[in-house]
């Protein structure tokens, strides 16, 4: 995640909707609690879009790694076959591409590693998010109860207004969600999925084995 979104989840996270709606002046507490909310709601969505990016990466090097060692033991054996046919030039070939696997076997580790930290980041910056969420509908629909003032209605203006209310106090740019950016998240949520049931069923059959 970029230093920018982490800061800006950080800055939602421990921002209060009360200097928010202090901020918004003589905008409707309510319409300046749901703007907020989908500010939250935006941010969830940014989070997740990239979380599916890093576990097809995760993913992707994963069967990397897998396929490096797999050649790199083949190779092995390959090695013992020509030593036994007395065919040095032919095992010195197939130690020159061990070597070179090798080579690139601790970046790729480390690759796999820092995505999977990635992810538990990521995973927990959702989990605050939500958390704030909860806690913002929970303190919406407190003040709807508790609230004497008429209904406003929530007209574009006023809405505008609330949103660079918002962005005043919390440090953000807002970014709207468009159809595409869901559609992609929808298609990376199921690629996702369907990686990781492929891998519980090869373990699976590995286990029974």
């Amino acid at each position: 995640m970029s230093e920018n979104m982490t800061r800006r989840v950080g800055r939602l996270i421990s921002g209060s909707i009360n200097a928010v709606i202090d901020a918004a002046e003589n905008i409707s507490p309510i319409i300046v609690m749901q703007e907020s909310i989908r500010e939250v709601d935006q941010a969830i969505t940014e989070v997740r879009l990239e979380l599916g990016k890093v576990i097809v990466e995760q993913h992707i090097t994963q069967e990397r790694l897998k396929n490096e060692e797999n050649k790199h033991q083949l190779l092995q054996g390959q090695i013992a076959v020509a030593l036994d046919e007395d065919r040095e030039d032919l095992a010195e070939v197939a130690i020159s591409k061990q070597m070179d696997i090798e080579a690139q076997l601790p970046i790729l580790k480390q690759t796999l590693e820092d995505a999977q930290k990635h992810e538990k980041e990521m995973e927990g910056f959702i989990a605050a998010l939500q958390a704030k969420k909860r806690e913002m509908q929970e303190e919406l629909e407190r003040f709807k109860k508790i609230s004497a003032e008429s209904p406003v209605t929530a007209n574009a203006e006023t809405v505008s207004k609330a949103e660079d209310a918002f962005n005043r106090v919390m440090g953000t740019t807002a970014t709207p969600s468009t159809a595409t950016d869901e559609a992609k998240l929808a298609e990376l949520e199921a690629l996702t999925r369907k990686n990781r049931i492929e891998e519980r069923l090869r373990a699976m059959k590995a286990a029974q084995k």
